[in-house]
Parts: C-alpha cells; structure tokens; sequence
C-alpha cells in the first residue's frame, strides 16, 4: 500500500478519544483559553500532506486542510523554502512604506491567473479584512450619496464587527455585532434546497433575484442609494450552497442596470477549490469589480490576503487606508507565488476534477440510501452533506450530524463541521489523492450506516 508524508498509509486512531495526552491538554487550555470549555476530541501535534497525527499518535485523513488554507496538503517542502528564503533574505516589511520585491512577483501572478478585467491588486492580512475593505472600497467608488451594500442571507465574509454582520450568516455569529453595524440590505440566497419561497428550479424562475428589485427598491431603497453588491458565488459556511447556473450572471446584469459595483468574496472558494482558479469562472455572463482572496493564498503557512479590482476601482482604493502593518508580507507573497506555480505545473485543477467525479460517485447515492441524508451538495472539492430528521418535513437534524462527526473522528476523518449547523463539509486539500478521498468517503458511509441504526433511521 501506497505511504504518504511521516509513512502513513491510512488513518489509524488506537485509543479512545480524547487519549489520555490530548484529555489531558484539554482540561488544562479550559483552565488557560478565554472562552474555551475542554470539550473536543483530540490535540494535533503535527501534519503531513493529507494526515493530522495528535498528541497520542492517533492519525487523521485531513477533511478540514485548516478550514481551507492548505490547497497543497501541509509541509509542501517547495513551499516551506520559498518561504524560508524570503524570511531569511528580507523578513518582514511594512508595504505602505517600503515596497518589497515579492509584492510584485505575488501581483503578477494574480493578474495572469485573473478573470478578464481584473488588473490591480491591493493586499490584506486576513480574509475578514481584505472582505471588510474592499466593501470601503465600493463605497468609496460610489461617493457619500451611496451608503447601502445589498449582502445575502447565509453569506459569511468574516468575523469581526464589520464584516460578522455583513452576512448575516447565523444569529450564534451575529450575536453582540449586527445591532452595532449598520449600511447592509439583506436579500434572499438561492438556497435551492431549503427555497424561501417553498419554489422549485428551475420553475421558479430565480425568483429569489427578483427580490432586490420587486421589494428592495420598492420599499426600501432607491437605486442611486445603493454602491453596490458583495456576495459569495457559492456559499461556503452555509453549507456549500451552489446557486442555478444562471444566477451569477443575472446579478451581474443586474448590478450592471443600476450601476452597482459587484465584489465577489472568494476567500474561501477561490484558488481551484471549485475546480477552476476562480468560483465565478463557472457561470457564463459573470463579472465582478472587486475579488477578494485569502486563507489558502499562501499554501497554508503565512497570513496573507489579497484583492483584485478593476482599473475604475484603483482610484477610489487609492484614496483610502487600506492593509496593515503584516498586509502582504514578503514571507507569504513568496509562498503564495510559489503555491500558484506548483497548482500549474503540477495540473492541480484536473485532480479537484478527480476529487469531484469520486465525491458524486461515492457521495451523491447517500441521498436514496439513507433517510436522514437530505441533500449532497458538490462543486469541485467543495461540497457538503446536510442531514435532516426525515426528507418529508426536511426539518434540520443537527443532533445526527454531530453524531455522524463523532464517529467519524473516532475512525480517523475530521472534516469541516461546526455545531450550529446541521451538515458536514468533506473539504480535502485539492492535490490529495483521489484513492485516498475514496477511502474517506466509504469511511463516512459507514460512519451514517451505523448512525443512522443507532438512530432508528431508514435505509435501503
């Protein structure tokens, strides 16, 4: 059997969870971290390529690649040393005062790999920020007589107060922001399994667009009062919604009617993640003025953000604060430009199609096999299995997706998932092997096969 990275060949977890170690540091960081309960399953101590190994020599298979920031798997050696090398010839630097050489090389990168139109670039820190300025930015382009963002129910673009009541994504992370934020108008998602208006696709015609001009600009906003609009492509944290195929490009038409900039937050989805350089690539018709990247920009290792705009958008950029003191580091543009040029030599985007065919071969038939599989949801190596009490009512079961994460850990896969939320997030890093996705994906059906006995749930 193939090995991978520190010789794994697979997961293996020998003890109980948490092991004895790992239960250990968790009742110590309860006492240490504000905020923290104790509560979890196991601490890491080291990753490699596609595996976790925690603290008492337990070995994972990595659904989770740091919430999507390691495209490449962790300890990329190619990607360490450009890192390295930047870090011992230069270092840090603050970029409003001295412009390294990497802030080039990493920009130049960008605008080739770019949607057409997209030719400058400005850096960030992190995705909250880079998602929270570059919506200054298009108020700014729009002047002061243009304060309203039109922002989607689901969306998520951060967690500070700026951008945790953009969305809004959930009242758990809305909480103690959104009374204090204002300047947001928030419209209806195409959510397609959960429709607000209980409508199907395609007979539904969108009818959730239609929403912004038939009651948005109706009671509650004039069009020459809004600057524009931010939205994900597919919304990630709301459990990977992927919208009909010609959503995208009717909202750029539309943005385009009333004269609304369209920035299109890919933090998380963007760099090959969906299978293309860029989520908005998919849909024909499609354009933003502004995109915002971050999390896997850098393979994983360093903070760093960025935002593509358009040339109508330099200016107005130009006359604001933007970034900080560690926005685009020379550390993480030599590490982002070296992730960029591996994902093409090495054909990564035809692997996330590998990752796709299995997730829907292996995936997919969950929903006619098991009663509490409601909807599978794919794009690339972005998907996610949401679970529900039964498929009649499709009232959210959250108690069987916890369930299913639990055991799912214990047998050695730890994907994305969040407790809010009644669905899982299988989230590979895009060069993984797609054997290796395979055996993940024949673990997690045989982790719901037992919930769903457990539970008392139907099954084929």
């Amino acid at each position: 059997m193939e090995t991978h990275g520190k010789g794994y060949s697979g997961p293996a977890v020998r003890t109980p969870l948490p092991g004895p170690n790992s239960a250990r540091l968790l009742k110590r960081g309860a006492e240490l971290f504000l905020g923290a309960s104790g509560e979890g399953q196991f601490v890491a101590r080291f990753k490699k390529d596609w595996f976790i190994e925690d603290v008492d020599g337990n070995v994972y298979l990595d659904w989770h690649t740091g919430w999507t920031a390691a495209p490449l798997g962790f300890g990329q050696e190619e990607v360490l040393a450009a890192a390295e090398a930047a870090m011992r010839s230069y270092g840090h630097e603050c970029i409003d005062s001295v412009l390294p050489e990497w802030a080039f090389v990493l920009a130049e990168r960008l605008v080739e790999i770019a949607p057409p139109g997209l030719t400058r670039v400005y850096y960030d820190t992190t995705g909250s920020e880079v998602a929270e300025n570059s919506v200054r930015i298009q108020r700014e382009a729009a002047g002061p007589s243009r304060p309203w963002i039109i922002t989607f129910f689901g969306n998520f673009h951060g967690g500070n107060y700026g951008t945790g009541a953009m969305g809004p994504h959930h009242p758990h992370y809305t909480h103690g922001v959104e009374q204090f934020v204002h300047g947001w108008i928030n419209v209806p998602y195409p959510t397609c399994y959960r429709c607000p208006y209980h409508l199907a696709y395609p007979g539904c015609d969108i009818a959730c667009l239609d929403y912004i001009e038939e009651v948005v600009l109706r009671y509650k906003a004039d069009p020459e009062t809004i600057a524009g609009v931010i939205f994900e492509v597919i919304q990630g944290e709301n459990g990977v919604q992927v919208p009909p195929p010609e959503w995208p490009g009717r909202l750029t038409s539309l943005c385009r009617k009333y004269g609304w900039s369209l920035n299109n937050d890919e933090v998380q989805e963007g760099l090959g993640r969906t299978g293309k350089w860029f989520a908005i690539e998919h849909y024909e018709g499609a354009a933003a003025d502004l995109l915002s990247l971050g999390k896997s920009l850098s393979g994983g290792l360093i903070p760093i953000a960025a935002c593509l705009g358009t040339e109508a958008m330099s200016e107005p950029a130009g006359r604001l604060y933007l970034g900080g003191t560690f926005a685009g580091s020379p550390v993480g543009c030599a590490a982002a430009a070296k992730t960029i040029e591996i994902m093409q030599r090495d054909r990564v985007l035809e692997n996330v199609a590998e990752l796709e065919r299995v997730a829907k071969e292996k995936l997919e038939p969950l929903v006619h096999r098991y009663e509490s599989v409601g909807d599978v949801r794919i794009k690339g190596a972005y998907m996610a299995v949401e679970f529900v009490r039964d498929k009649q009512s499709k009232a959210p079961d959250r108690e069987f997706a916890a369930a299913v994460v639990e055991k799912l850990v214990q047998r050695g896969v730890v994907p994305i998932y969040e407790s809010e939320f009644p669905w899982v997030r299988p989230t590979p890093a895009l060069n993984m092997p797609p054997d290796l996705f395979g055996r993940g994906c024949d673990i997690f059906e045989e982790t719901v096969a037992d919930v769903s006995r457990a539970f008392g749930r139907g099954m084929e």
